[in-house]
């Protein structure tokens, strides 16, 4: 797999999702939301003779400042399994095959407060389970 490939594919994937602000990669600042497609752990030879590889990969989904109380009713639609706002859903739509890698599914998803910018912002961390081609 191509780190830089698979990181943008997913930021594209993402855009679909109304008024989400999404980065292929770390940023310094953000506006709220705005999801930040992280870079990966990477586990090499899945399989036999440089098969596949996999990347668990994070997504983070900043919402609002946590001081906000609206921040958790604001996640709730990104942290839905189904919906025009679920992370989940439109990263592991079937019906547009991704050329980067072979499969995502999204494994888990962990709720941390993350500074940016000197603000503390109530986020979701989705992680991804990426599976392609052991040579890029």
């Amino acid at each position: 797999m191509n780190l830089d490939a698979v990181m943008t594919e997913i930021a594209d994937r993402l855009e679909a999702i109304p008024g989400l602000r999404v980065s292929d990669g770390p940023v310094d600042t953000i506006t709220p939301p705005h999801a930040v497609v992280s870079l990966p752990e990477v586990t090499f030879d899945m399989t036999y003779g440089r098969g596949s590889d996999r990347y668990t990969l994070p997504v983070v989904l900043a919402v609002g400042k946590v001081s906000n109380r609206a921040s958790r009713t604001n996640v709730a639609p990104y942290v839905a399994g189904s919906g025009d706002h679920s992370v989940k859903q439109v990263l592991e739509d079937e019906t547009t095959p991704y050329v980067a890698f072979y499969t995502l599914r999204v494994q888990t998803i962990e709720f941390d407060v993350i500074a940016w910018n000197a603000i503390d912002y109530l986020t979701a961390t989705f992680i991804l389970d990426i599976t392609g081609s052991g040579s890029a």
